[in-house]
């Protein structure tokens, strides 16, 4: 009884969820910005550093706040648990925005390591979603504004709060363990994590190793130059290409708890996969729900249908939209 509410549940999330549309139109030049952009125009964006505390403290971009991906998601209880390194409810997740200064009318812009695990794409994912959609991140980061002369400074800059409201979550960028469980062989579904991890390595506390039935491994750094700037467009879909995707699929992207993901989410559309979607709660929360099949090894695997549950524990209010389906 408990199973068939929970499959009426997440019919009534695929249902609902016709009343959003994908962001579209996403460019190299409307989600990336230079360093020398970002020197000439320094005074007129509010600048997120998305790298680790202990990495702002040593240097940042002046006039930089730091906001790490756990700043924007619930770290309740442990890797595993349903609704862990998920990101808040949007009234909560509103008053975190607000505290970091983005009023949604000036823009923003965010920046990691260039050598980290694409926390700046979680970040400008989340203002996304959440309506700032003139979020924007740095090419390169951190390391390619050091590069262009940028000086850092070890003087932390004090968010000054302002009244930030979501009425509802945009761009149709995220999907729920529910939707996902009752979608396998019906959705490309791409791991973004290191082929060690994708195999059945285990790197973050999570329940079991492995990969999602029919997942394909694209690591998200696949997406790089040497420098860690983003590809060309042209490159990036001749690589999306080669690997299986097509722009008309809906692509389902996770790693472990969503950040890698939703750096690759962004640079799919960038390069016309518009129907790319994160599913945030990703590996650890499908891992740890042992009623869901994982495979290991090198092989996507095949969905056993029987199998398959669509239990999801999370509380069903202000969850993120669901995808047009």
């Amino acid at each position: 009884m408990k199973k068939a509410c929970l499959l009426v549940l997440a019919i009534l999330f695929s249902v609902s969820s016709l009343a959003f549309a994908a962001e579209t139109n996403l460019s190299k030049d409307n989600l990336f910005v230079s360093a020398e952009w970002l020197k000439a125009n320094q005074g007129n964006v509010l600048i997120i550093d998305a790298r680790p505390s202990d990495m702002y403290k040593k240097g940042h971009i002046p006039g930089a706040v730091n906001a790490e991906w756990t700043y924007f998601a619930n770290m309740k209880g442990s890797p595993g648990s349903p609704g862990w390194g998920d990101l808040f409810p949007k009234d909560t997740l509103a008053k975190k925005i607000g505290a970091l200064g983005v009023s949604g009318k000036k823009p923003v812009l965010v920046y990691g390591d260039g050598g980290g695990w694409g926390t700046e794409g979680w970040v400008t994912w989340i203002l996304r979603l959440s309506g700032v959609t003139g979020a924007k991140k740095l090419d390169g980061g951190f390391n390619a504004w050091v590069a262009a002369g940028g000086k850092p400074t070890t003087a932390p800059t004090k968010p000054r709060a302002v009244a930030f409201s979501i009425p509802s979550f945009q761009g149709g960028y995220n999907v729920t363990t529910p939707w996902l469980a009752s979608k396998l062989g019906e959705v490309t579904i791409v791991d973004a994590r290191t082929p060690f991890e994708y195999e059945g390595g285990r790197l973050f506390q999570e329940k079991r190793g492995g990969h999602i039935p029919g997942a394909i491994n694209i690591p998200f750094d696949i997406v790089f130059k040497d420098d860690r700037t983003v590809r060309e467009i042209e490159d990036l879909q001749a690589i999306f290409s080669m690997k299986g995707l097509d722009p008309e699929q809906e692509i389902i992207v996770y790693d472990t708890a969503g950040v890698r993901s939703a750096h690759l989410v962004l640079v799919l559309r960038m390069a016309g996969y518009e129907k790319a979607r994160n599913y945030d709660s990703s590996f650890q929360e499908w891992a740890g729900n042992m009623e869901l099949q994982v495979v290991q090894g090198p092989e996507p695997g095949s969905v056993e249908k029987d199998e398959v549950a669509v239990e999801d524990p999370q509380p069903l209010a202000d969850q993120p939209q669901q995808p047009t389906t």
